[in-house]
């Protein structure tokens, strides 16, 4: 049988408000890794390099400030992989983070559940949720200041390799 395969690369946005980014140096990290679970139900994580449908890959985005002032406003934008679907209730944060979705190529984001009005054939309209496979890209807006002198923030999240 063979496998469609893809690299592993991912573009990490994030936006800093206010002075505070000038007065110290924040760098950021993404890491991806193949999630997987052996005979027992343990998960096992190794790091990815690439992966294969059917793969569950976890993605972690780590920022640190190394600077001597604290940061404020970090916003983490993070597009769904091409080819990937992202999987309800994945995402965590180890800060207080409000966690929102686009599913316009990041032009705008909200709250979960993402629910339009259709129009039904009859002319009523009925609510509906759109699926997370439909998400294009998610954002983390921290509610915590980024520490200085090596404070970090870390962000992760899983998708389903198509």
């Amino acid at each position: 049988m063979s496998y469609s395969r893809f690299l592993v690369f991912l573009l990490v946005v994030f936006s800093l408000t206010g002075l505070a980014f000038a007065k110290g140096p924040v760098t950021g990290e993404i890491q991806a890794f193949i999630v997987s679970v052996t005979e027992d139900g343990e998960e096992v994580v190794t790091e990815a390099r690439e992966a294969e449908p059917g793969h569950v890959m976890e993605f972690r985005i780590v920022f640190t400030n190394s600077g001597e002032e604290d940061v404020r406003g970090i916003q983490v934008v993070d597009p769904i992989p091409n080819n990937t679907r992202f999987i309800p209730d994945s995402h965590q944060s180890d800060v207080p983070a409000a966690f929102e979705v686009s599913i316009d190529g990041g032009e705008s984001f909200e709250v979960e559940p993402v629910v339009r009005i259709e129009t039904q054939s009859d002319g009523s309209q009925k609510e509906v949720v759109v699926p997370p496979e439909q998400y294009t890209h998610i954002r983390w807006l921290a509610e915590e200041e980024l520490e200085s002198n090596g404070g970090k923030h870390e962000y992760t999240y899983r998708v389903t390799v198509d």
